[in-house]
């Protein structure tokens, strides 16, 4: 019997199945009692809501998502500011600890043990924090709710599976998709440009055999040239799709068919010095990165120059290097675009980094690390 992440199940099971893991995932954090869990964005704004926020606090879904976390704060510490300084201390060590007085939705207060842990992406951006609150109750010698934090741990173990199991759900959709796209650039280019390809060829005889002047004959030379640019934009959609001279032959190929495919103003260089061995995957991976940065490089940044590298970097690893000389980006938004999301997402599934330089007027740099199966060999 197949292991469930072994095979290579369709792209609608695998987005039936994240669904699921989406819904069991958001139950089991509601589900957590005794501690209060708030995710925050950036701006301290409550994004989500658990069931310990209700029973610590008193707060339903509807009173708090939504609102600033320094409303369970009292007021003493919300004129001070506690709250703000709290997420600058997490923001500049990672996590700010510490034991504070909350403020119950009837009124009273409670001493509760707090931590904030704040949230980077790949590219060091911070996009959240994670708060989680207990209450220690003085009424009771110092008794804490869960002292050893037996019951957290138990939950926390239980959703880390989730997790896991979600990232390989992700790692599974990227090749059902994949699977998708090469599936739909195969009919393109086998099915629907062979077809096209076979009408316009018996057009050609139609239109040979009719004596010049005779009526039509000039509509269907031009019926045969509207089948040829349909052919060419066919055949472009499936190397758009799926990459079939990445599979025939190799990364270095599939770049300069990608090359042809940027508008004629720019300038694209791709020097072809070295070749790396490079897994299936890995090239997929690596390939559709570039086409990314490309498509950015020529549709948003306005570059009329761009510069692909690839070369190793040390024994097993390589980069991948795009370079452009477009309007270029805030590099503090570097991580809202799903494109750019993607990317980072594409190289920590084969086990690199990738990393963003950029700013406003300056271009953009886009460095993807790679493994690599052995060393380069000239070509």
């Amino acid at each position: 019997m197949k292991h469930p992440f072994t095979a290579k199940p369709s792209y609608r099971k695998v987005v039936a199945a994240l669904v699921e893991s989406e819904e069991r995932y958001r139950t089991l954090v509601e589900g957590v009692r005794r501690y209060a869990i708030f995710m925050l964005n950036p701006k301290g704004m409550i994004m989500t809501w658990n069931r310990g926020i209700y029973e610590l606090l008193g707060y339903s879904r509807e009173e708090v998502v939504g609102r600033s976390g320094g409303m369970v704060f009292n007021k003493k510490d919300r004129v001070a500011g506690t709250f703000e300084k709290e997420l600058a201390c997490a923001t500049r060590t990672g996590e700010s600890v510490s034991v504070r007085t909350n403020l119950h939705k009837n009124g009273s207060e409670l001493q509760v043990h707090d931590t904030v842990s704040a949230l980077f992406d790949t590219a060091g951006v911070l996009i959240g924090f994670a708060k989680v609150a207990r209450a220690i109750d003085n009424n009771k010698n110092g008794f804490d709710a869960d002292p050893s934090g037996v019951e957290l741990a138990k939950a926390l173990a239980v959703i880390a599976v989730e997790v896991e199991h979600r990232r390989r759900l992700e790692e599974q959709l990227l090749t059902a998709i994949e699977q998708e796209r090469e599936r739909l650039g195969r009919d393109l280019h086998d099915d629907l440009s062979q077809r096209l390809a076979a009408a316009g060829v018996t057009l050609q005889m139609i239109v040979k055999e009719l004596p010049n002047g005779t009526p039509g004959r000039t509509q269907l030379e031009k019926v045969g040239k509207s089948l040829v640019d349909a052919i060419g934009v066919a055949r472009n959609l499936s190397r758009g799709l799926h990459p079939v001279t990445l599979t025939n032959q190799g990364l270095p190929a599939a770049l300069e068919e990608l090359a042809a495919r940027v508008p004629t103003h720019v300038e694209f260089t791709w020097p072809r010095t070295e070749r790396l061995d490079l897994k299936k995957s890995v090239a997929l991976h690596v390939y559709r990165i570039a086409e990314e940065a490309v498509g950015n490089a020529t549709r948003h940044s306005r570059a009329n120059k761009i510069k692909i590298a690839l070369k190793s970097t040390s024994p097993g690893k390589g980069i991948l290097t795009i370079r452009d000389n477009g309007k270029g980006f805030r590099q503090n938004s570097a991580s809202r675009g799903m494109g750019l999301q993607n990317m980072k997402y594409r190289a920590s599934v084969i086990g690199g980094t990738l990393t963003i330089s950029t700013g406003l007027h300056r271009g953009t740099l886009v460095e993807c690390t790679l493994p690599i199966r052995q060393k380069v060999t000239k070509s």
